[in-house]
């Protein structure tokens, strides 16, 4: 293929990895639980404009909200020059109703560090292998299901992922031109990773392999070994780039400490309960990467770890490393949220287009057809099943949610004042909740108590309104009390439908509230839950 057409294609691939990751962008909006997580990263972001600097939260590294910060900086500055801001408290108030575009802000930075990593895959790929395999790489990621879907979120997965590209990028470069400027840069880029999320330190492990090649030839000289190798600088640069990105896990190292606790107590319990999902290495195999990525694509990454295991045992050490170590880790947490697997599918996606690379040139060998013609046919075949799981995840969630719907009808048909009590968790709650200019009296329930509660005080009486969710997701529970309460008090007036419930095949990920399937699509019309509307008689 000629260089002119070569990088004609990588175009296109990156156009594509791009629409897929901004299709549907504005989800949920201004639903501010549409996404678990994205609340308390944009409120941490926000917090800063005080001058304190300080998030009070550890249970990321603050890079990515130090990012988010930085951007919003950009858009207040943007908002006085407008004139539709008055203040740094008026910006984060939000009262001036373009409040969305912060959550925006932080989900196009995911959009496009997602689409850089396809860039980085296809650049490792090229190093490493050849261009062909770098290409077959980037399309296999560039329509891989769980990166685009998590490349729509203000979270931090998806950019520790680039990060992590990044940094393995430098690696092999290193590998191959033994240069101090691709440690320095390796070194960097991973302690930047470290600094998006914490499990980025296992990055430490193809640091060690890259030295041990350098070193093995050496090893008689012990004195040339001390003096080539990179692995010192490497360590201090890596740490010393995690701390300055989030230096308050020293300057407030108590606070640091005490969510370090919460959060090992969380991932030692877990979530849900360990008999509903079983062992997390079992799990995050059979679901999150079956689903994340289709089974075509996930067998051509195991056999490709094979194929390059024979073809280049070092190049399958150094890519491997990572992914594996990561895994491990990954699985013995008893939290299995299917995002943890988002860093290793990059990986999985360069073994598979070795896999492809190895099959196609046998099959061009035996048929007589062109292996290009052959290769391609394959990656298209492979990488369908994800692709068409992308296509409905998107178009699905371009649609108006649910609670979106719900919050409005409310608004429009219900006396302002009123009672108003939803079942389940709140992240299924319509979006009713004003704390500038409240119009309802919203309700909770004390199931310990079996009551009604308003502001964490008994309500002796029944709400006025009662909204019932329902959804495949283990959290729309509805007590039994309002169960015998409606078909004698209330009657229902209104019904938004998201997805038929009774259609098999859909799955979802159960420990993120996030209420459209991980696979299958089936009958689901929008984000969010099914929503019924109940009046008191």
């Amino acid at each position: 293929m000629n260089p002119r057409a070569h990088t004609v294609i990588l175009g296109c691939v990156l156009a594509v990895a791009a629409a897929v990751r901004f299709w549907g962008i504005g989800f949920g909006l201004p639903h501010v639980h549409a996404r678990p997580d994205e609340l308390l990263i944009v409120s941490t972001a926000l917090g800063f404009f005080t001058g304190n600097l300080n998030p009070h939260f550890f249970d990321y590294p603050a890079l990515y909200i130090y990012i988010l910060f930085a951007l919003l900086l950009v858009y207040y500055g943007w908002s006085r020059l407008a004139g539709w801001s008055t203040s740094a408290a008026h910006f984060v108030g939000g009262t001036h109703g373009r409040w969305p575009m912060f959550y925006l802000i932080g989900r196009g930075v995911n959009a496009i560090f997602g689409t850089l990593t396809v860039l980085w895959v296809y650049r490792i790929g090229r190093a490493l292998f050849d261009q062909s395999i770098g290409l077959a790489a980037a399309i296999f990621l560039s329509l891989a299901f769980l990166h685009v879907r998590d490349s729509h979120y203000a979270t931090t997965d998806v950019t520790m992922t680039l990060l992590v590209m990044c940094a393995m990028l430098s690696l092999v470069r290193l590998h191959q031109d033994r240069r101090a400027r691709h440690a320095w840069s390796a070194a960097i880029y991973a302690g930047l990773a470290m600094g998006t999320k914490y499990n980025a330190a296992l990055l430490a492990l193809p640091m060690v392999i890259v030295e041990l090649f350098h070193a093995w030839p050496r090893r008689r000289d012990l004195r040339a070994l001390v003096r080539e190798t990179y692995l010192p600088l490497m360590a201090v640069v890596m740490t010393g780039t995690f701390l300055a990105t989030s230096p308050y896990l020293l300057l407030d190292y108590q606070k640091a400490l005490q969510d370090f606790r919460a959060l090992q107590e969380s991932m030692s319990v877990g979530m849900t309960p360990p008999e509903l999902l079983g062992s997390g290495w079992i799990y995050h195999f059979r679901f999150s990467l079956v689903h994340g990525l289709g089974i075509p694509l996930l067998l051509a990454s195991i056999l490709g770890i094979g194929v390059t295991a024979r073809r280049d045992p070092k190049a399958a050490l150094l890519l491997g490393a990572f992914p594996a170590a990561y895994y491990l880790v990954a699985g013995a947490s008893a939290n299995v949220f299917v995002r943890y697997m988002i860093p290793i599918v990059p990986f999985l996606c360069l073994f598979a287009a070795v896999a492809v690379d190895a099959i196609s040139l046998a099959a061009a060998r035996a048929t007589g057809l062109r292996q290009g013609v052959v290769g391609l046919s394959l990656v298209i075949a492979i990488v369908a099943p994800s692709a068409w799981s992308v296509l409905q995840f998107d178009r699905i969630l371009a649609r108006e949610d649910s609670r979106v719907i719900a919050a409005k009808w409310v608004v429009e048909n219900v006396p302002f004042g009123s009672s108003v009590y939803t079942t389940g968790n709140m992240y299924g709650h319509p979006p009713l909740e004003d704390r500038i200019n409240p119009k309802y009296r919203l309700i909770g329930y004390d199931y310990r108590g079996n009551n009604f509660i308003e502001k964490s005080r008994p309500f002796t009486q029944s709400p006025d309104w009662i909204i019932v969710q329902r959804s495949a997701l283990p959290y729309s529970h509805i007590p039994q009390r309002v169960l015998d309460m409606l078909p004698s008090e209330y009657r229902l007036v209104h019904v938004v439908r998201a997805v038929d419930l009774d259609t098999p095949g859909n799955v979802y990920d159960i420990q993120d509230a996030f209420y459209l399937p991980y696979g299958g699509f089936k009958g689901v019309r929008r984000p969010g839950p099914n929503l019924e509307i109940y009046q008191r008689r």
